[in-house]
C-alpha cells in the first residue's frame, strides 16, 4: 500500500477548496430566493448575441477582442459608478498596473501567463486599497479630481522607472497569453479568451448586485447618510466596491498586455478613463449589459472615426451628445425596457390567441 506525506492531501484539499470557492463566487447562491431568476432568458440572449455576432462576420474579431477589454473595466467601473454612485477618473490607472504587472512578471521573471494574471488582479486590488483608504472619504467632485491626481502620479511614476516599465517607450515582445501550453497567439483565440473572462465576470457581478452587499450599494448612490442610519457601513462597503472595481480592471489590463503584446503609458492616459466614465454612463447607470453594449459601440465607433482624424473630435462629442439627448437614462436601460416590454406583449398575444381558439 502506498502512503503519501500528510501534506500533500493539504495542497490538494486546499485546490479543491480554491476551487470550489471560485465557482460559488459565480454560480448564485441555490438557497437564496431568486435562485430561479439569476439567469433569465434574456440573460442567454444578451450573452448568445455576444458570443455568435463575431463568429458570424470574421473581420470583427479583432474589434471584438478589443471591445470586450474595455467592457470588463466598464463592467467594474459600473459598479463603483452606477451602484455605489461614487466617480472615479482615474480608473485607467489600474489597467495600466495589471497590465505592466503582467508584463513584468512575464518578461523578466518568467512567470507562467496565469500567475501573473492573477498577480495582475492583485496587485489592483491592493494599490485601490493603499490609495482608497484616504480618498474615498472625499465625496462629489472632489473624489473625481483625487482619482484623477492618481492616474496622472501613475503616468510619472511609469515614465520615469525606464528600468523596471521601459520609460515612455514602455515594454515590448510581452509573451503571448498560454494556459496549460495553448497559446492565445490568434485572433479567434484570443477572443474566446477575452469574452470567457468577461462571461464569468458578469455572472460574477449578477451574484454581487443581488446580494446584501449590492443593496448596500444601492443604498449608498440613494443616501450614504440614511445608509449610515439603518447600520450599513458606508466606508466599508465603498472601499470594497473600489478595490472590485480596480480588480476588475488589473485583470483587463493583463489581458490586454497579454494579448497586444505590448505596454506602454500612452494607452492608459486620460483619455481612457473618460472613456470608461462615458461607457458606463451611455450603458446605463446600475446596468451590467448596458455598459458592456457601450463598450463594443463606442470601440466601434473610435475605429470608424480613424480614417476621419481630423474630425473625429467635433463628430464624436456630437453623437455623444444626441445619445445623451435621446437616451438620458443609458442605451442599456431604454433597450432593456424596450425588450422586457415586447417579451411580455409577445406573451400576452400568445395567451389571447389560445384563449380564442
Amino acid at each position: 500500500m502506498v502512503t503519501r506525506h500528510p501534506h500533500e492531501f493539504r495542497k490538494r484539499d486546499l485546490l479543491i477548496t480554491g476551487g470550489l470557492w471560485l465557482i460559488s463566487l459565480i454560480l448564485p447562491d441555490p438557497h437564496l430566493p431568486y435562485r430561479k431568476e439569476f439567469l433569465k432568458k434574456r440573460d442567454f440572449l444578451y450573452l448568445g448575441i455576444l458570443v455568435l455576432l463575431p463568429l458570424l462576420w470574421p473581420q470583427s474579431i479583432f474589434l471584438m477582442g478589443l471591445a470586450g477589454i474595455y467592457a470588463i473595466c466598464a463592467l467594474g467601473l459600473s459598479l463603483f459608478l452606477g451602484y455605489a454612485g461614487q466617480i472615479s477618473l482615474g480608473h485607467a490607472a489600474f489597467v495600466g498596473i495589471g497590465a505592466y504587472t503582467f508584463a513584468i512578471l512575464t518578461t523578466h521573471y518568467g512567470v507562467p501567463s496565469v500567475g501573473a494574471f492573477g498577480a495582475a488582479g492583485v496587485v489592483a486590488a491592493v494599490s485601490a486599497y493603499l490609495i482608497g483608504k484616504p480618498i474615498l472619504k472625499l465625496k462629489g467632485y472632489f473624489l473625481a479630481l483625487a482619482t484623477l491626481g492618481f492616474g496622472e502620479i501613475f503616468l510619472v511614476c511609469v515614465r520615469e522607472a525606464r528600468g523596471l516599465t521601459g520609460g515612455v517607450s514602455g515594454i515590448f515582445n510581452v509573451p503571448w497569453f498560454t494556459v496549460a501550453g495553448f497559446t492565445f497567439n490568434t485572433y479567434l483565440r484570443q477572443y474566446c479568451l477575452i469574452w470567457g473572462v468577461l462571461i464569468c465576470l458578469v455572472l460574477f457581478a449578477k451574484n454581487l448586485v443581488r446580494s446584501k452587499m449590492g443593496r448596500a450599494l444601492l443604498a449608498i448612490a440613494a443616501s450614504e447618510d440614511a445608509a449610515a442610519s439603518v447600520g450599513i457601513r458606508v466606508s466599508r462597503i465603498k472601499l470594497g466596491v473600489f478595490v472590485l472595481s480596480a480588480a476588475f480592471a488589473g485583470l483587463a489590463g493583463s489581458l490586454f498586455a497579454g494579448v497586444m503584446s505590448t505596454a506602454s503609458p500612452d494607452a492608459f492616459g486620460l483619455g481612457i478613463s473618460v472613456l470608461l466614465v462615458m461607457m458606463v454612463i451611455l450603458g446605463g447607470m446600475g446596468t451590467l449589459y448596458g455598459p458592456i453594449f457601450a463598450a463594443i459601440f463606442l470601440t466601434w465607433l473610435t475605429n470608424a472615426l480613424a480614417a476621419y482624424q481630423q474630425y473625429s473630435l467635433p463628430i464624436y462629442g456630437v453623437i455623444l451628445i444626441l445619445l445623451l439627448i435621446f437616451f438620458p437614462d443609458g442605451v442599456g436601460t431604454r433597450l432593456n425596457a424596450r425588450l422586457i416590454y415586447l417579451i411580455s406583449y409577445w406573451g400576452r398575444r400568445r395567451r389571447r390567441e389560445r384563449v380564442d381558439s
